[in-house]
């Protein structure tokens, strides 16, 4: 009894149930607005805006390249003084770094709209504001993840996500169809930048002191940026592809059943997302780790198992439940999406680990495997059912290398 006790004041549980039960409402609420838009817009002007969010989700990888350096440096860091300085340092370059992208995605528009059939070329000018807020609320939310502020990170996110749905219906319902539904994005991101603030506030009073070293920051982002590139790439560039080389219909259709696809991913997510911080605490301290690593791949394998089965016994009532009988189509296929996405979340468990305890060369196998999957369905995609085997091809291939590494990675590491 006192084992269970201690178990449930443990860090690790504490911050899983508060991540997957605030992340789990957050995400069920992101599938309410997928759900939202899909009926507001129909098939064609939702399959505009999932490619829009397709590339949000690409531009991402900057800041989840920029996201896990800040987690794993302020994680780790035992002085407060240095910590605080980090956090005044990283929400400056956010707001540098966030502005060159957004600056580059406008210069850009002109010719995303071509490449991607994009019906409503407005929406995609609000594409480089999207990215600008998007890159300072991200970092915000890695700052309050190093500290273990498992809740107030959760809430910042349903802060944004309840202020999109809002003016998601009312901008829609005014007929700005997907320019409004990208007006809501910028506005609700917005409106949990200022949340953060309120939340870290405390830890940006004063004024910078010595910029921290550039090296060590680089060092350690550079491959984390490359192997996000990656993982991210695996599971949207099918979505941006499919846009690309078939009629809008069948884009939106592919898009759709991909959102349902992934609650196995956005399922897992809440469980890494703890994992990171914690493991990386207890390695710099030369703390044994293991034990969360493995009570994480248990409970991600679980989850991953029970949605993909749901999926392959009940697609219809899903399809019916939350999209209607015109995405019945998408049925045949739904759990083989689930299945694919359910490989990249095993793929990303292990890659969050190697990544927590600095065995950065893990992310050539991760660029491999998402190349391999580009490649093939560039050339190969006769229909939507090749394209979804040929992405399980490729993040099978890329779970047995990352678990066949396991052992090596073992062998080499001093600190358990």
């Amino acid at each position: 009894m006192n084992k269970l006790i201690n178990f449930t004041k443990h860090p690790f549980f504490t911050g899983s149930m508060t991540m997957l039960v605030g992340l789990n409402i957050f995400n069920a609420g992101q599938f309410f607005y997928h759900l939202l838009a899909a009926r507001i817009l129909g098939k064609a002007y939702y399959g505009d805006l999932a490619a829009i969010l397709s590339i949000i989700g690409e531009i991402g990888i900057v800041h989840l390249a920029i996201g896990m350096t800040i987690i794993r440096f302020i994680a780790s860091e035992k002085k407060e003084i240095t910590v605080n300085n980090y956090i005044k340092w990283f929400s400056w370059w956010s707001i540098l770094v966030g502005g060159v992208i957004g600056i580059l995605a406008f210069i850009a528009s002109p010719l995303i709209i071509k490449f991607l059939n994009i019906t409503q070329p407005a929406a995609i000018y609000l594409l480089g504001p999207a990215l600008f807020v998007s890159l300072i609320v991200s970092v915000g939310r890695s700052i309050l993840q190093g500290l273990l502020k498992f809740d107030k990170y959760v809430l910042s996110m349903m802060a944004e996500l309840g202020v999109r749905i809002l003016l998601t219906v009312v901008l829609t319902a005014l007929g700005y169809a997907v320019f409004g539904a990208m007006s809501a994005i910028v506005l609700g991101t917005l409106f949990s930048i200022f949340v953060i603030k309120f939340f870290v506030g405390a830890h940006l009073k004063g004024i910078k002191g010595a910029r921290p070293k550039i090296q060590p920051l680089f060092k350690y982002a550079v491959p984390v940026f490359i192997q996000g590139l990656a993982l991210t790439s695996m599971y949207t560039v099918d979505v941006l592809m499919v846009k690309h080389f078939f009629p809008p219909d069948k884009a939106g259709l592919y898009a759709a059943m991909g959102i349902l696809g992934r609650t196995v991913f956005y399922g897992a997510a809440p469980i890494v997302g703890v994992m990171f911080p914690l493991i990386s605490k207890r390695y710099a301290r030369g703390e044994r780790y293991y034990n969360i690593f493995f009570l994480s791949a248990i409970l991600i394998g679980l989850a991953s198992a029970l949605i993909v089965g749901f999926y392959w016994l009940f697609p219809n009532f899903a399809i019916l439940a939350l999209y209607g009988s015109d995405f019945l189509e998408g049925a045949s296929f739904l759990w083989l999406i689930s299945l694919f996405m359910a490989l990249v979340s095993i793929s990303n468990l292990f890659v969050q680990f190697y990544l927590s305890i600095g065995k950065t060369v893990i992310v050539w196998p991760v660029v491999i495997a998402s190349g391999l999957q580009a490649i093939l369905i560039w050339f190969i995609h006769p229909d939507l059912l090749t394209v979804i085997k040929l992405s399980i091809l490729s993040s099978a291939l890329l779970v047995a290398v990352l678990l066949a590494y396991f052992p090596f990675h073992a062998r080499s590491s001093s600190k358990q």
